[in-house]
C-alpha cells in the first residue's frame, strides 16, 4: 500500500514536472514570437519615419551622393535612430540604404548588426546575432523605396519584450518545489495511512485468532476512520454474540440438566428396588413429564437453529384466519382449565389473509404457552384478533406479573425471559418468544 501512494506521488509529480516543462516550452515560444512581431512593428515604423526625414532633408533614396551634400543629414538621420532605440526600449537600432548599384550606405556610424547580417537576408527576418559576445534577437526589414533603393532596418535586444527567462526560472524552480512537496506528502501519507491499516489488520488477525476484544485504532475523520469504526461495531456484535451463545448453552446445559437428573434418579430407584409398587404410577408420571419437557426443549432448539440459518419454508394459502385462530384455541383450552386459568377470546372477523396457517399456529402457540407458564390460578390470559389500518394484528395478554419495563426491549432473546423470571416459574425452554421472533 505505502509503495503504491509513493509510486503514485512520484508519478504526479512527474507528470507535473512534464506538463510544466511543455509550458514552459509553449510560454517561451509565444514570448519569441511576441517579441519577434513587435521587433518587426517597430522596424517597420522606425522606416516610417526615417522615409519623412528623407522628405524633409529634400533627398532623393536613389541618389544617396546627395546625403553628403546636406549639412547635417546624417547627423539628423542618426538622432531618429537614436530616438526609436530609446522609446521602444531596445539595446540596438541600426539601418542602411542599398542602392541600385550594390553600394550600402549606412545611415549611422559604426554599425554592429548590419555588418554582421547575411547578403541575402528576406525582406521580413528574425535571427539570433552575437555582438561582442552578448546574443541579440534580431529583427530586419527590407521596405523598397522609390529609385530602386532599399531601406534596411535592423532593431536587436538582449531581452524579448517579456522576461522570458525570468518566468521561465521561477516556474522551473516552483514545479521542482511543488513536485518535492507532491512526493514528500505522498510518502507522509503513506506512511499514516499504512500505520493505521496495520493496526486494522492486526486487530482483524486478533479477531480471527479468537480475541474478540481486539479493536482497530480510530483516528481522525476520514474514511478510513469510518471503516474502523465499522469494524470496532462488527467486533462488538460478534463479541456479544459470543456472549450470547456462551449465556445460551449454559442456559441449555441447565434446563437439559433438571429433567437429566430426574429421570436418572428415578431410573436409578428403579434399578435399585427402591420404588414400591405404589409408587410406579407416580413415578412413571414424573418420567413422563420429564421427557415431554425433554423433548420439547430439543425440539425448540431445533426449530430455533432452523430459523436463524432460514432452513425452513412458508407455504401460502388463503386462510380464514378468524376460524382457524378458534380453532387453535379450542385445543389449549384444556390445559387451561387444568390450570385453573380463565380464558376469554375477542376473535374479529378480519376475513381470508394470505399466510401460513402451520407457523400462525406455531406463533399462537409458543404465545399462549408463555401466557399459561406465567398466569397464576385464577388469572385470565385474553387472544384478541382485529384489524387496524389494513393491517391484522394477533395479540395475547394474561394477568401475569408483567414484565419490568427495562426487559422490554429483549423479551424476544432466546432464554432470556426464563433466565430473568426463573424465580416465578421455573419450568420452561425459554426459547418460545425467541422463536415467535423469528418467525415473524
Amino acid at each position: 500500500m505505502r509503495r503504491k501512494i509513493v509510486a503514485g506521488a512520484v508519478v504526479v509529480a512527474a507528470v507535473t514536472l512534464l506538463v510544466g516543462l511543455v509550458t514552459v516550452f509553449v510560454v517561451q515560444r509565444a514570448v519569441r514570437e511576441q517579441a519577434q512581431a513587435e521587433l518587426f512593428r517597430q522596424a517597420e515604423a522606425t522606416a516610417r519615419f526615417l522615409e519623412e526625414e528623407f522628405g524633409a532633408l529634400g533627398l532623393t533614396p536613389g541618389g544617396a551622393g546627395r546625403l553628403g551634400d546636406v549639412p547635417g543629414a546624417r547627423q539628423k538621420l542618426a538622432r531618429v535612430l537614436r530616438q526609436a532605440r530609446v522609446v521602444g526600449g531596445h539595446d540596438v537600432v541600426e539601418a542602411a540604404l542599398r542602392l541600385p548599384g550594390g553600394r550600402t550606405v549606412a545611415l549611422a556610424p559604426d554599425p554592429s548588426l548590419l555588418t554582421r547580417l547575411p547578403a541575402d537576408v528576406d525582406e521580413r527576418t528574425a535571427l539570433r546575432v552575437v555582438v561582442d559576445g552578448v546574443p541579440m534577437l534580431v529583427a530586419v526589414r527590407r521596405i523598397p523605396l522609390d529609385g530602386g533603393a532599399e531601406l534596411v532596418v535592423a532593431i536587436g535586444r538582449t531581452e524579448p519584450l517579456l522576461p522570458v527567462r525570468f518566468v521561465t526560472r521561477s516556474l522551473l524552480v516552483a514545479l521542482g518545489v511543488g513536485g518535492v512537496l507532491v512526493v514528500g506528502f505522498g510518502a507522509w501519507f503513506a506512511r499514516t495511512t499504512s500505520r493505521r491499516l496495520a493496526g486494522l489488520e492486526a486487530a482483524s488477525r486478533a479477531i480471527a485468532a479468537g480475541d474478540l476484544e481486539a479493536r482497530a485504532p480510530e483516528s481522525g475523520d476520514d474514511e478510513l476512520t469510518r471503516v474502523s469504526e465499522a469494524f470496532n461495531e462488527m467486533a462488538n456484535r460478534l463479541d456479544a454474540a459470543r456472549r450470547r451463545e456462551r449465556d445460551f448453552l449454559m442456559s441449555v446445559g441447565h434446563d437439559l440438566r433438571t429433567p437429566l437428573t430426574a429421570i436418572r434418579g428415578y431410573a436409578e430407584a428403579l434399578d435399585s428396588g427402591a420404588v414400591s409398587d405404589d409408587d410406579l404410577a407416580r413415578v412413571a408420571s414424573v418420567l413422563h413429564r420429564q421427557t415431554d419437557r425433554l423433548s420439547r426443549l430439543v425440539e425448540d432448539l431445533m426449530l430455533l437453529a432452523r430459523l436463524e440459518a432460514r432452513a425452513f419454508t412458508l407455504r401460502p394459502e388463503p386462510v380464514d384466519l378468524a376460524a382457524h385462530v378458534k380453532e387453535t384455541l379450542e385445543a389449549y383450552r384444556p390445559r387451561m382449565e387444568t390450570a385453573l386459568v380463565r380464558f376469554e377470546s375477542h376473535l374479529e372477523d378480519v376475513g381470508t389473509v394470505v399466510t401460513d396457517p402451520d407457523r400462525i399456529a406455531q406463533i399462537l402457540a409458543n404465545l399462549l404457552d408463555n401466557a399459561l407458564r406465567y398466569t397464576p390460578e385464577g388469572g385470565t390470559v385474553t387472544v384478541a384478533l382485529a384489524r387496524d389500518d389494513g393491517v391484522v394484528r394477533l395479540a395475547v395478554a394474561d394477568t401475569g406479573p408483567g414484565i419490568d419495563p427495562e426487559d422490554l426491549p429483549r423479551i424476544f432473546d432466546r432464554l432470556y425471559v426464563a433466565e430473568r423470571y426463573r424465580p416465578l416459574r421455573p419450568e420452561g425452554s425459554g426459547l418460545g418468544l425467541a422463536i415467535v421472533k423469528e418467525l415473524v
